[in-house]
């Protein structure tokens, strides 16, 4: 087996390099940080587009029964997870989703929706009451420090802009500011033990870029498995009084109402293309694409004969590649053409 080095917190893992997204394996082990409308149809399932495999989460599904009580038209659909994992069981990803009813229900923004203010495109926004800041190497490679705000604002502003740049759309992709004094994340209290939504809190935008969360926060909903998520997603989507969700559009699909991603600072970070560091341009851009509405893409596999002698980065195939593949690979993805065409299909000018 070829390996790499990874930092895990400071301390060396060796690693065969490649990263799943969701609680399936990909070859590898990970790295770590130091310290460680009321009347609307009802939407329609659809079929997936990758080998996913869905698992009912209690958690996702107590949330929702308390938005329910609480007479809220929102619910929580899933949690999209990019996670790494000891071994390669065969499977490409795992979704977390609130109850099977829901299971194989894509979503979508609906352009000019009325419940959020008319928007043709999406709002995003920085920030949380409960962020920390992750780590990255040193210039020199000789050792780690905390990134700034700055910084971190930077490589999500990176990954908006990817998509944004996309020649097929002209719906914008706005960054709109955080106001003073408010809460602008919906769960982060609520996975840790609190309730969700504290009392200032106010939705910002359509999509709530959150940063990094400490660690206990991905293992409350991920649990043994919870150090090895990178990132998460979670997508919420209006409902009617009964709770079911709504397609106001008709398109099949059920309405977007907000995201909120949230990142893990357990590992070390890097911009450079270094296999020892989690890319951060490659999962923060994959999971605004799930924010924006996409989902995983292609298939992603190892051959018996190439694991005979071990697994190595070269023997994970993709069929096709794709940034919304669920398998990360050490170093930098590209948004490739099969996520233009899904994204296109979505965010069209027409």
């Amino acid at each position: 087996m070829n390996s790499s080095t990874l930092l895990r917190r400071a301390i060396p893992v060796a690693l065969a390099g490649a990263w799943a997204c969701a609680d399936v394996p990909a070859p590898t082990t990970p790295t770590m940080a130091p310290g460680s409308a009321n009347g609307a149809r009802a939407a329609a399932p659809v079929s997936s587009s990758t080998d996913e495999n869905y698992r009912v989460s209690p958690e996702l599904a107590r949330l929702n029964a308390s938005l329910a009580a609480r007479g809220a038209n929102f619910r929580v659909a899933s949690a999209e997870l990019r996670i790494a994992a000891k071994g390669w069981n065969g499977v490409t990803s795992t979704i977390l989703i609130a109850n099977d009813r829901d299971r194989g229900i894509g979503a979508e923004w609906v352009k000019g929706d009325p419940r959020r203010d008319g928007r043709t495109g999406v709002t995003w926004a920085f920030g949380s009451n409960t962020s920390v800041d992750p780590y990255v190497l040193t210039s020199d490679g000789s050792s780690i420090r905390a990134a700034t705000k700055a910084e971190q604002l930077a490589y999500v502003q990176e990954a908006t802009a990817a998509w944004s740049g996309l020649s097929c759309s002209s719906k914008p992709i706005t960054q709109v500011a955080v106001p003073a004094g408010t809460d602008p994340d919906y769960l982060d209290e609520y996975f840790r033990g609190n309730p969700a939504g504290s009392p200032n809190y106010v939705q910002p935008a359509d999509i709530v870029e959150t940063g990094w969360q400490p660690p206990a926060f991905f293992r409350t909903f991920g649990g043994a498995d919870g150090d090895y998520i990178l990132g998460v997603t979670f997508p919420f989507i209006f409902t009617d009084d009964a709770g079911n969700p709504t397609d106001i559009d008709g398109n099949g699909k059920a309405d977007l109402a907000l995201s909120e991603i949230y990142y893990n600072p357990f590992f070390v970070w890097g911009s450079n293309g270094d296999p020892q560091v989690i890319d951060f341009y490659s999962i923060l851009t994959h999971e605004t694409g799930h924010a924006l509405g996409l989902g995983h893409f292609g298939k992603v596999f190892v051959t018996k004969q190439a694991a005979a002698d071990g697994i190595s980065i070269s023997d994970v195939k993709y069929a096709p590649y794709a940034m919304m593949n669920a398998v990360y690979v050490a170093g930098r993805n590209e948004i490739a053409g099969t996520d233009n065409s899904q994204f296109c299909q979505i965010w069209a000018s027409n």
